[in-house]
């Protein structure tokens, strides 16, 4: 284990406050300009459980316990392994526990997870009713980055997480027309240092809406935090990131 890497990806997505739950809020009747809502205060997570891990013997990726780590980090410490012949972009992890289960939705930078490596994911579960069955979490969804994909997807949770990249790469894309030859090395820089965003939601019951969340924004967003906080060259950053909020998410706004 790295413990830099571990440490950085934990830093980053606390700062960003992108391990919180996601926040419900209505439709609206014309998509607005954007708007950097997601830097929120962060949830803390719940202390750790113990889980079981379902048997997935073809899933990409490998989940385990890390029982080391339950002083170490916040939740339930699991640890995340590219099994796989590619790179992890973003999975979706499935939590079946009583009275209500729910599902965790993490979507990694821009270099995702590559194959053999590991990463520590704290899991928000809350603590279950002495004598009740365990949590069980098992894999339901994985995004490559060559574009395919992985899962019975049974939560529908792929949408968001198509969604998300497009907002993320809609503004990159933008941030390297707006550079125009212009030296961005501080720029990738700091876009590669990002460690995950993480959404939790609960497991619906059949028929039942899901929350309405623009995560196609909220990938747009991530980008303008992350720039507004770059640590070096921050002129550039908030010369970029003003460029970005001025911009409307899809054409004809």
């Amino acid at each position: 284990m790295k413990y830099p890497t571990f440490i950085l990806s934990v830093i980053t997505a606390a700062v960003l406050g992108t391990a919180a739950i996601a926040q419900e809020r209505p439709a609206p009747a014309e998509p607005p300009r954007i708007a950097t809502m997601t830097m929120g205060v962060p949830l803390p997570l719940p202390p750790p459980v113990d889980v079981e891990l379902r048997e997935q013997p073809d899933s990409p990726i490998h989940l385990t316990m890390d029982t080391g780590l339950k002083v170490r980090m916040p939740g339930t410490p699991l640890k995340v392994r590219n099994d796989s012949a590619s790179t992890v972009a973003a999975f979706v992890l499935r939590i079946d526990v009583e009275p209500y289960g729910q599902n965790q939705m993490v979507v990694l930078g821009q270099k995702g997870l590559p194959v053999g490596e590991s990463r520590f994911q704290g899991l928000s579960i809350p603590p279950g009713r002495e004598g009740t069955p365990k949590a069980v979490v098992s894999v339901d969804y994985v995004q490559f980055i060559d574009g395919r994909s992985w899962g019975e997807d049974t939560l529908g949770r792929s949408k968001n997480v198509a969604a998300y990249l497009q907002g993320r790469s809609l503004a990159v894309t933008r941030i390297r027309e707006a550079l125009a030859g212009r030296d961005g090395t501080d720029i990738d820089r700091v876009l590669d240092t990002f460690g995950s965003a993480g959404f939790a939601e609960p497991n619906l019951p059949a028929g039942r809406a899901p929350r309405y969340v623009d995560y196609t924004a909220r990938g747009y967003e991530e980008v303008i935090n992350i720039l507004q906080r770059m640590p070096r060259n921050s002129e550039l950053g908030l010369e970029l990131a003003r460029k970005l909020e001025a911009m409307p998410l899809t054409k004809g706004q």
